[in-house]
Formats: C-alpha cells, structure tokens, sequence
C-alpha cells in the first residue's frame, strides 16, 4: 500500500510535468515546506478516496498489458523474418506459430507431434526460438543446436528431431561428438564455429526476447499473433487458435 502511495505521488508530479510544470520549475516554485503539503494533501485524498489506487493500478495492468501486446507482434514479426532462428514451412506462409522452448523441456516435446501434424495440416511457418532456461547445461545443448544450424540447416533438424524425442541429453565432449557424427557434422567445424562467438549471440538475442515477452517458462508460444504460455492439451486446441 506505501509503494502504491509513493507511485501515485509521482504520478501527480507527472501530471504537473504533462501540464508544462518542469521538474526545474516545480523546485524553484515550491520549498520543503510547501513540498511536504503537497505531499500530505495527496496522502488525506488517497486516504479519504481508495478508489483512486484502484483505477491507477488498473490503468497500469492496461497499459502494460498493451505494451506487452505491441511488443509481441514485433518481436513475431522479426523471427519470422530472421535467418538466424531455425524454422520449417515457407516464411510467408498464411500462418506461424512461434515457440520459445528448452531442449531440457518435457511439455515442449509433447507439442513436436503437433507440430509435424500442423505442417501437413496447415499452410504454416513454425519457428523454433532456444532459450535455455530449465537446466544448468540447457545452455550448452542451445549452443550446440544453434552452432549446428548455422553449420547446416537440414542436419541441424536431423539433431532437433533427436533433442526433442523424450528422454534425457548429456552434454559431455563424448556425448556431443557423438550427436555430431550421428548428423554428419565435423568436431572441429563445430569448435571453430563456437570460437566465433556467433551461437552466443544468437541465443542472447533469444534471452532478450524472452525478457520483453516476461517469459517465465517453456513453452511459450505466439500463434498467430495470440499468446499461449504453457503447452496445449491437444491437437484440437491448437487447430483453434490457427482458424
């Protein structure tokens, strides 16, 4: 309740600043005295009227949830457009869903199957955005899979395809040369690959994105312009949100 007092007084002092009372003017105008009147004037309205907090704190959730809605769409509309994010179907397609997951998530490999079926379902682009999050080597399996696209695009959903299969992945020298061999990519390109620091940025680029979207788990997915946090219950959910 304080803080919402204090955030309602700074409020009442960008109001007088909208009105063309610069902070500059507003401390040559007034003294601490008057300052702290002011302050309490404030204090005995918000007192006596409740209803003010209210109103406020609901204009902020508006706002915000506006903001969040216009960021979204933006950041739909760059991994659409993006070469560095890995994605299957045509980039114009009629439809898209985006989805922000970990390779270390279980209800995102739940949604691979719907995925596939949508492809053939659907004229739809689906994007895969990494964003480590659950595990302590999910980031080490994000660069890997992001170092391998870059590499190559078709091996690299040779290695998604085995990722997102249920199950555990390690992350150890042998296991990665292992999933390395088995897509047909050499260690030694895949090192040299690292050493550009290149997969680094990627994903960091992935991370930011997930800050502005207030991600705080996978999946999350935009699907045509709508927001889904959380995996889907069925196929059937989906084909909803693609009508």
């Amino acid at each position: 309740m304080f803080q919402d007092l204090n955030n309602l007084k700074k409020s009442c002092l960008v109001a007088l600043v909208s009105l063309g009372v610069t902070t500059s003017a507003l401390a040559a105008t007034f003294d601490n005295d008057q300052k702290a009147q002011i302050e309490s004037i404030i204090d005995d309205y918000v007192s006596n009227h409740p209803e003010v907090i209210l109103r406020a704190m609901k204009k902020l959730e508006q706002d915000e949830k506006k903001n969040l809605e216009v960021n979204m769409l933006k950041i739909a509309s760059k991994v659409r457009k993006s070469d560095n994010i890995p994605y299957l179907g045509k980039k114009n397609a009629k439809h898209y869903i985006i989805e922000f997951y970990d390779y270390n998530c279980g209800y995102c490999k739940v949604l691979e199957p719907m995925f596939e079926r949508a492809l053939k379902d659907y004229d739809v682009q689906i994007s895969f955005v990494n964003i480590p999050v659950i595990k302590e080597n999910s980031k080490q399996l994000a660069l890997l899979g992001q170092a391998v696209f870059n590499l190559d695009k078709k091996k690299y959903f040779k290695l998604h395809e085995k990722f997102m299969t249920p199950g555990t992945i390690s992350s150890d020298e042998q296991s990665i040369r292992k999933y390395l061999d088995e897509v047909g990519i050499d260690f030694d390109d895949f090192k040299n690959e690292l050493t550009s620091g290149r997969p680094q940025k990627q994903i960091s680029a992935n991370i930011e994105d997930s800050i502005e979207l207030k991600i705080a788990g996978t999946p999350y997915l935009i699907i045509d312009g709508k927001e889904v946090r959380g995996a889907l219950a069925s196929y059937d959910a989906l084909q909803e949100l693609l009508k």
